[in-house]
């Protein structure tokens, strides 16, 4: 057995394809610095490639989940604000966004004034053409454009600062030194201060075509899709009125199905019977309060209607008063 292995061995080093294996054995041994050369090259040349696989590579994920949160409530109570729209037009260069907001320092359910909230923008990769329109379109919604975007933009990071005044962090206490102040101080600065990131990381940023327009244009164009969508809320509501006033005719029917059965009906039948209609009467009473509410929320849709209609007609006069565009500061 051992003498087959041998002649086998024999038989692989003297055949021609062991040649090249024994030309690279040789030169190795006699090119001692030159082998850890190219053993060098080799290892950097992988290690550049899977570098530069990592940095170029469309898949890879440089943000956290927390980063890329859609809705963050600010800490010091004053409320909540989410981006519920993120959209991307690489050949016009253009990204709109739209955020809803929710104040927490009022009875009244209304979002944010505006006007207490202060934006800034910052890029990975800053350019001085790069800016960003901040347009209210109705008290808790705000749509937001931002211009020149290059294709490699990579992203943008938008602090929102509400400077909405909360009672609850009202100090009227003596403070025991100036440290205690500062401190405080820095962190209620911290607690009003919220940020977004939008990268093509995140998938909730959908790419479409998208003009490139005035912020005139752009703000009208924001109104007719608001006014649509209030107008679409305003029919479902009105059909969800119809489908429960045919509840309550359908309830009332039954109501007086039961009356006319009481008066043929004793003992326990009749106390079924009684508690039927009072069931009924308890359904039709609840669907009413429905319809009340129902009817309540079409008056804010009227009223939001209007606020656009007089917003639309203030833009389209010139009287409509736009805040200065934001520039882009370097991402940090």
């Amino acid at each position: 057995m051992k003498d087959t292995v041998q002649d086998w061995a024999g038989k692989i080093t003297s055949s021609p394809i062991s040649m090249p294996f024994k030309f690279i054995k040789n030169w190795t041994e006699n090119n001692v610095i030159k082998r850890k050369i190219v053993i060098f090259l080799t290892m950097f040349s992988v290690w550049i490639a899977l570098l530069m696989g990592a940095v170029f590579s469309p898949q890879r994920q440089t943000f956290t989940e927390e980063q890329l949160k859609t809705k963050h409530v600010f800490r010091n109570g004053t409320g909540e604000i989410k981006l519920i729209s993120q959209e991307y037009s690489p050949r016009t260069g253009v990204i709109v966004l739209q955020f809803e907001t929710r104040d927490s320092t009022s009875p009244v359910n209304r979002g944010i004034d505006p006007k207490r909230l202060k934006w800034n923008l910052y890029a990975q990769q800053k350019s001085s053409k790069t800016t960003m329109d901040v347009v209210p379109i109705l008290d808790n919604k705000i749509s937001v454009i931002i211009r020149n975007v290059s294709k490699n933009f990579g992203a943008f990071a938008i602090d929102v600062t509400n400077n909405t005044v909360s009672t609850n962090l009202v100090d009227i206490e003596i403070s025991s030194s100036d440290e205690e102040v500062r401190v405080l101080q820095k962190n209620s600065d911290e607690d009003k201060v919220v940020q977004f990131y939008v990268t093509p990381q995140n998938s909730e940023l959908k790419t479409k075509t998208i003009k490139v327009v005035s912020r005139e244009e752009f703000t009208l164009q924001e109104i007719k899709k608001e006014r649509e969508f209030q107008k679409r809320q305003e029919a479902k509501i009105k059909a969800s009125i119809k489908q429960l006033q045919a509840s309550i005719e359908d309830d009332e029917s039954r109501k007086e199905s039961l009356s006319s059965e009481a008066k043929y009906l004793a003992g326990d039948d009749l106390e079924e019977n009684r508690r039927g209609i009072l069931l009924l009467d308890s359904n039709i009473e609840s669907k009413n309060q429905s319809i009340r509410v129902a009817s309540d929320n079409i008056e804010k849709i009227h009223l939001k209607l209007e606020t656009l209609d007089r917003k639309q007609r203030d833009v389209e006069n010139g009287t409509f008063e736009f805040s200065s565009p934001i520039e882009t500061v370097v991402m940090k």
